[in-house]
């Protein structure tokens, strides 16, 4: 049997266990005997807000429901405005604000989890404004804001300002938008979430540098370690656990990249990119070069082989008048000859001098200027535009055409002509030369080529009409390319002379034609 002794010091044994297994058990279960209140702001998307079901939701929101189930605690979210979930917090009404950027001032009256992300505070102005670029240009300025924010505090520094409190952000930005402020302060994310979701991001910009770039954290009342220690072990172990990182990118689009290893990786990756772009482009560039002297070279031949066609189509519209300059030539060469033949019987007949001094120079006057119009047509220099008139030059020409013009019994027409335009002699002849050539190549016998002429406009509009075989849409599409031709002989480059020739005295020229029924070009120039 046991002595009295002996149960005198079983009994408190039993009572000091029983004590402590007591306390210790009222310890362990103080956060997850009881329900924890966390408040939030109502309107503070991404972060926490209540949409249009009535459903908190947000970033936040999610941490912390995370957070609860990784704890096993259950909580109770209190949506409200945010300067009464900081009176909450300070009454001691709830036990945690889920979200509060950490400021020297609020740690006097807070303790702070470890962060959440890092915030910073941007000015938002609307797109037309430009007398907003910087903090010190909002003095006397209204401002817009959220009442109780950390954007206060900025604000308080810049003299004359004019503030305007809002209960939340939304309501802020939407003063923006309305006009009543001419600038809104707040959180950056936030910011551009509202804007983003109301479709007006063509509406507003940012203006200045990022301001207040602080940590972003929980919160709990001062001296609550015990809720603020658990607060740090959940946050730590949805980090770990990858709960953290989804949550984030859910709400910001993209994930934190754990420093170290990650950040090596990214780097080492970046580094690769680098590389590879480095050898490509140094390849496209070799490339380049390569294909840009080789296009040089074939620019350069091209350009000669066009300067030599150029000539040699000259050449070809000269053999074609040859027929006609040899008979011109003949006429006046000719009536010297007589005149020197009879020169020494009738040397002494005063009639016969006059005659000769009268008729020997106008026909040398008419063969130099044959010549002088074969010359300017037959070698290239640079143009000189100066008066010219119509009627004088096509009279000019139609003397070296009027062979070919004869041997196929065509008819020209003039109409309007005695009218003056500016460009370069000789090479409006080489235009209109170019032009009734092929007018004359087109007649089979017997027709008709009328040149008519009126100024409209300041313009002088010359046409050139006949009734030929004229040409067909997919022809008359390519007129003006170098090289294309339709015709058995010739390099098919006098159109695109006759075009850039037309160019180059400040002209236009257009061609219409109808297969079968004839060709009409139509040249505008300058008048004097």
């Amino acid at each position: 049997m046991c002595s009295k002794k002996q149960i005198i010091i079983f009994i408190l044994i039993f009572a000091i266990f029983s004590i402590t297994s007591i306390a210790y058990g009222v310890d362990e279960t103080n956060l997850t005997s009881k329900v924890i209140r966390i408040a939030g702001d109502n309107n503070y998307p991404p972060y926490e807000f209540v949409d249009k079901d009535g459903n908190y939701k947000g970033f936040n929101v999610d941490i912390m429901r995370a957070v609860a189930i990784e704890l096993g605690i259950e909580i109770e979210l209190v949506p409200t405005s945010w300067e009464r979930a900081i009176y909450l917090l300070r009454e001691g009404e709830i036990d945690a604000i889920q979200g509060m950027t950490k400021t020297p001032l609020r740690e006097e009256m807070f303790d702070f989890t470890q962060e959440l992300v890092t915030n910073s505070q941007n000015i938002f102005v609307m797109n037309n404004t430009t007398h907003i670029a910087a903090l010190e240009d909002l003095a006397g300025v209204k401002v817009s804001f959220q009442a109780g924010d950390v954007t206060d505090e900025i604000l308080a520094k810049v003299p004359d300002i004019i503030p305007i409190e809002k209960e939340n952000q939304k309501e802020a930005i939407d003063a923006l938008f309305s006009g009543e402020v001419e600038a809104f302060m707040g959180n950056r994310l936030t910011g551009i979430y509202y804007i983003q979701k109301e479709g007006l991001a063509g509406e507003f910009k940012i203006v200045g540098e990022p301001m207040y770039v602080t940590q972003y954290c929980s919160s709990v009342k001062k001296g609550n370690i015990e809720l603020l220690t658990e607060l740090n072990k959940g946050i730590d172990d949805i980090k770990k656990n990858g709960t953290y990182d989804k949550i984030y990118k859910k709400w910001f689009g993209e994930e934190i990249l754990e420093s170290g290893r990650k950040w090596r990786q990214l780097l080492y990756i970046s580094l690769l990119v680098l590389l590879v772009a480095s050898i490509i482009i140094g390849i496209i560039i070799y490339w380049n070069r390569s294909l840009r002297r080789e296009v040089e070279n074939r620019a350069k031949e091209i350009k000669e082989l066009y300067e030599l066609a150029k000539h040699d189509d000259k050449m070809r519209a000269l053999g074609k008048l040859s027929a006609g300059v040899a008979h011109e030539l003949r006429n006046p060469l000719t009536s010297i000859k007589v005149f020197i033949d009879m020169l020494p019987n009738k040397l002494d007949n005063p009639e016969f001098v006059e005659e000769l001094t009268k008729i020997v120079p106008m026909e040398i006057n008419r063969l130099n200027s044959l010549v002088n119009t074969l010359l300017d047509y037959s070698k290239p220099k640079v143009p000189v535009p100066k008066e010219n008139n119509l009627k004088d030059i096509l009279t000019e020409i139609l003397v070296l055409l009027k062979q070919k013009i004869n041997e196929k019994k065509i008819i020209v027409e003039e109409s309007g002509t005695n009218i003056w335009f500016l460009a370069d002699t000789s090479q409006f002849k080489q235009i209109m030369i170019n032009i009734i050539l092929n007018s004359i190549d087109a007649i089979k016998e017997k027709g008709i080529i009328s040149i008519t002429g009126r100024i409209e406009e300041k313009k002088a509009i010359i046409i050139i009409k006949d009734n030929g075989i004229g040409m067909s849409e997919d022809v008359l599409s390519k007129v003006y390319e170098p090289f294309f031709t339709s015709k058995k002989s010739g390099y098919g480059i006098g159109l695109s002379i006759t075009h850039q020739l037309v160019k180059e005295n400040k002209g236009e020229i257009s061609i219409d034609s109808t297969e079968g029924v004839g060709t009409t070009t139509t040249i505008s120039l300058p008048t004097a």
